[in-house]
């Protein structure tokens, strides 16, 4: 026997796949070859130790260190959700404030490329940072306030323009509903 059929029977050996005359074969071998003795000792030694089921016991605070940690990841998830949350929110309202300047700018039949001009001009000619953000929230907030002048305009022509539609919409919905009760409470008189 060789050593690359004895490799083959050491896990045989411990399977309990030998045959009989194939056990004698592999211990004679055994017998002679060092090494294959040495290897087959280190495997029946690992064998062992995996058949000694000596059970391992968690520290006595493995439950809370391992609770703390999801606690730890679960308050991070929350974290990353919340800011995902804000950043979402943000840009929506930046959204929100762009398509109010491109409304405004239509109303006030401004073009949109000599609005962000006139920006540039404001960054180009302040001399520091501060002066031109100033500048330019003080712009804005002027613009939100034309928008909020200019939709406010609109909703009162339109009520002014139309009021007597409002009226004549509510005294018929006012005499559909009287008929509609007038019908529901004297339907029940016809079938008796």
């Amino acid at each position: 026997m060789n050593c690359d059929i004895s490799k083959e029977y050491i896990m045989k050996h411990f399977d309990g796949d030998l045959k009989e005359a194939e056990s004698v074969q592999f211990k004679e071998h055994l017998d002679k070859c060092s090494e294959c003795n040495a290897e087959f000792n280190c495997m029946k030694a690992i064998f062992t130790t995996l058949d000694t089921k000596e059970e391992i016991e968690p520290p006595a605070d493995f439950e809370a260190k391992v609770m703390d940690k999801v606690a730890i990841i679960e308050k991070e998830r929350r974290e990353k959700n919340a800011k995902t949350i804000v950043w979402l929110y943000n840009g929506a309202m930046a959204l929100s404030i762009v398509l109010l300047l491109v409304f405004v700018a239509d109303l006030k039949q401004v073009s949109l490329f000599s609005a962000f001009e006139k920006l540039g001009e404001y960054f180009s000619s302040f001399s520091s940072a501060t002066e031109a953000v100033i500048g330019v929230v003080e712009d804005i907030f002027v613009l939100l306030g034309s928008a909020l002048l200019a939709v406010i305009e609109v909703s009162f022509s339109i009520f002014k323009s139309y009021y007597y539609v409002f009226i004549v919409l509510l005294a018929m919905l006012f005499v559909i509903q009287r008929l509609l009760h007038y019908v529901g409470t004297h339907s029940g008189e016809e079938t008796e």
